[in-house]
Order: C-alpha cells, then structure tokens, then sequence
C-alpha cells in the first residue's frame, strides 16, 4: 500500500469536511468546527500548523440524524451502534480508499477522517453539573483504557491506571457494552433546553462546559479555503485554552497523533 503524507491527508480531511458541510447544510442540520479545527480558523485561517486532524460538533439530535442519514460516494460513517464493534463513543467520517493505523484498536477500521462529536446538555444547578462532567470524564478514562494498545508514553500514573482498566476489560468482556452505556448517560439532559452544553463523551472535563447561547447562533468563518460553520464567541476557545491567540512554546508546535496512512 503506498503511504499518505501529512499534507495529503489535510487535503482528504478538508475534502471530508466540505462533503459533510453541504450535506448538513443541504439537510437543515446544524453543525460547527471545534477545537483545534476552530482554533485554527481564527488563529491561522486554516489548519494550526502542527495539527493533524479536523473536529466538528453537533447538537445530540443533529448528531443522530446525521449518523442515520449521511450518504456520500468514497466515505462513510464510524460510530457505536448495538450491531458493531466501535469502541468509541463519538463519530468519525472516513475515506473508504485508505485504511489507518494507530496505537488503538477502536474495534472496527477506518481510513483519512474527521471526527464528530456529539455535544449534550446539562443541568443548571452548579454542584450538578460539576458532578455530572466529573463522572463522564471517568468515563472517558474507561474507553482510553479500552482502545489505547501501547500506553507507555503516558505518565505513570497514567499507565498505571490505563493497565488496571485493562486487566479488568481481561475479566470482564464489556467494552462494546460500556460504550453504549456512556453514550447513553451523555444523552441525559436536552441539549436545546440547557443552559449549559458539552461534548461528554470525550474532551477536557470542566474547560468542555459552556454557555448554549454563547455557541448560538453560528457564524460563518474561513478554514484554509472554504467558509464553515462556527461558534458565535469564543467562550469555548478560552475555556480550553485561555490566551488563544498566543502561540504554544516551539518545544509543544508539533504533531501530537500522526497514525501511519495509507491508500488501499
């Protein structure tokens, strides 16, 4: 199989996007980039330049539609379903033409992607809500146990605790089965009647939890060469990274996944 560079995969990604885009689009469902991938269009108009992948969000009901409906030629879906193997409890679109390796087995295959992830509500009450992040971000550390193959570039309490969920995934053949269950504990709360939303499945805990109306409405922003869907602040970018618009130091400006890809 003849391997895909960095920048080839950019190229794939951001073709993955504009396909997504004009199908949510086309179909009344909402979408916006996230993350690095809106980080980036503010910061640098397009890919940071030691990023490797795209992040999209969705509100839960979109999200669901869209995992039930999204058709397109060369692509396909990679999400949890009581019929599969997925591991992970968020969504990916993916090029059929190319496979992907990475330290992970996220019980099925899939090639060049982006990654979709559902954001929920939750409930008004502080105290509540803290309780509530806390306990899906547990979650969360039960899946990178699942799914993570080598863990030895983690702290060692981080390895460490990655090994324990390991050896109890050993006794206790529940993966599959703990992915639905976190998925269905994210869905608790309605996105469109909360006041304040996150992704729960995965992602930064407490820095996830902001405003609903501070993501809505949307805007649209630049991202390399087309216009995307937005947040309409920047809440989300300083609860993640605080100063955004200052560069990491040079020591931290490089590529953190970079899987091996290929063209099939």
């Amino acid at each position: 199989m003849k391997e895909i560079s960095i920048e080839e995969a950019k190229k794939l990604q951001l073709e993955i996007l504009k396909k997504v885009a004009a199908f949510c689009d086309a179909n009344g469902l909402r979408y916006y980039i996230y993350y690095g991938t809106y980080l980036g269009a503010v910061r640098h108009k397009g890919f940071i330049p030691w990023d490797d992948d795209i992040d999209i969000c969705m509100p839960r009901s979109d999200y669901e539609k869209f995992m039930d409906t999204f058709k397109c030629e060369n692509l396909e879906v990679y999400t949890w379903r009581k019929d599969n193997k997925a591991l992970l409890p968020f969504g990916k679109v993916f090029d059929t033409r190319t496979e992907v390796k990475e330290n992970a087995d996220f019980g099925e295959t899939f090639g060049v992607n982006i990654d979709i992830f559902p954001m929920d509500g939750l409930p008004s009450d502080e105290g509540k809500r803290k309780s509530r992040v806390s306990y899906m971000k547990r979650c969360q550390a039960m899946q990178i146990g699942a799914t993570l193959i080598d863990p030895s570039k983690r702290s060692a309490k981080r390895r460490l605790q990655i090994n324990l969920i390991k050896a109890f995934y050993k006794v206790f053949h529940i993966k599959h089965y703990h992915t639905g269950r976190t998925i269905e504990h994210a869905k608790k709360y309605d996105f469109d009647k909360s006041e304040y939303v996150a992704v729960l499945v995965w992602g930064y805990g407490q820095r996830e939890v902001v405003r609903r109306d501070s993501i809505f409405p949307l805007r649209k922003i630049q991202f390399e060469d087309g216009e995307f869907w937005a947040p309409g602040t920047d809440e989300s970018l300083v609860n993640a990274f605080g100063d955004y618009m200052q560069l990491p130091p040079v020591e931290q400006q490089h590529y953190k996944h970079l899987p091996q890809m290929y063209w099939k």
